[in-house]
């Protein structure tokens, strides 16, 4: 669609472009550098035009409270529309994994209501268009370690916002 709009945000753990359509994101991507969330919005909308509506500067705004520890829930409204099936069932799992705490893939798998598909919940959790909002890093491997994470930097990144989490979850009690 040639309606996409996208915008920005760089941090000191990578750069976050956001991808509306509408009055809904449809995609965030979580790269390493201002240059590849650019590609990565090419890739996936080679229409785009960089500008920031209202709903991209209200998702910048609640990201940055997000990593300067004020905001635990997101409330931007995302494209549902993305997910079918099983993604969607997953997906409206995850969500309710509690700021600071984490999941295995095979307890997100039975949260979902398929408690044998842990390897389909990864595929699920690979292809997340909405990193961070949908708390994919929450999901770690059967034994406790970290696992793999798609966005910036990997898993290094995967297990900073585990802690960054986990230590504001428990600064707060």
């Amino acid at each position: 669609m040639a309606n996409e709009q996208w915008d920005m945000l760089s941090f000191k753990h990578g750069t976050i472009a956001l991808v509306a359509r509408e009055d809904r994101l449809s995609r965030i991507c979580f790269e390493c550098s201002p240059e590849e969330a650019s590609a990565s919005i090419k890739r996936f909308y080679p229409g785009a035009k960089q500008s920031s509506p209202l709903l991209i500067q209200e998702g910048l705004k609640q990201l940055t409270e997000y990593f300067l520890g004020k905001r635990r829930v997101f409330t931007v409204p995302l494209a549902s529309d993305l997910f079918s099936g099983f993604s969607l069932k997953v997906q409206q799992a995850l969500i309710k994994v509690p700021y600071g705490s984490v999941v295995t893939y095979g307890e997100l798998a039975a949260r979902a209501g398929s408690p044998k598909a842990a390897r389909a919940v990864g595929r699920v959790m690979s292809s997340n268009p909405f990193p961070l909002i949908v708390p994919c890093h929450r999901v770690v491997n059967a034994d406790g370690g970290i696992g793999q994470y798609s966005a910036a930097h990997g898993s290094r990144t995967k297990a900073w916002l585990i802690d960054f989490e986990r230590n504001l979850a428990a600064g707060s009690c």
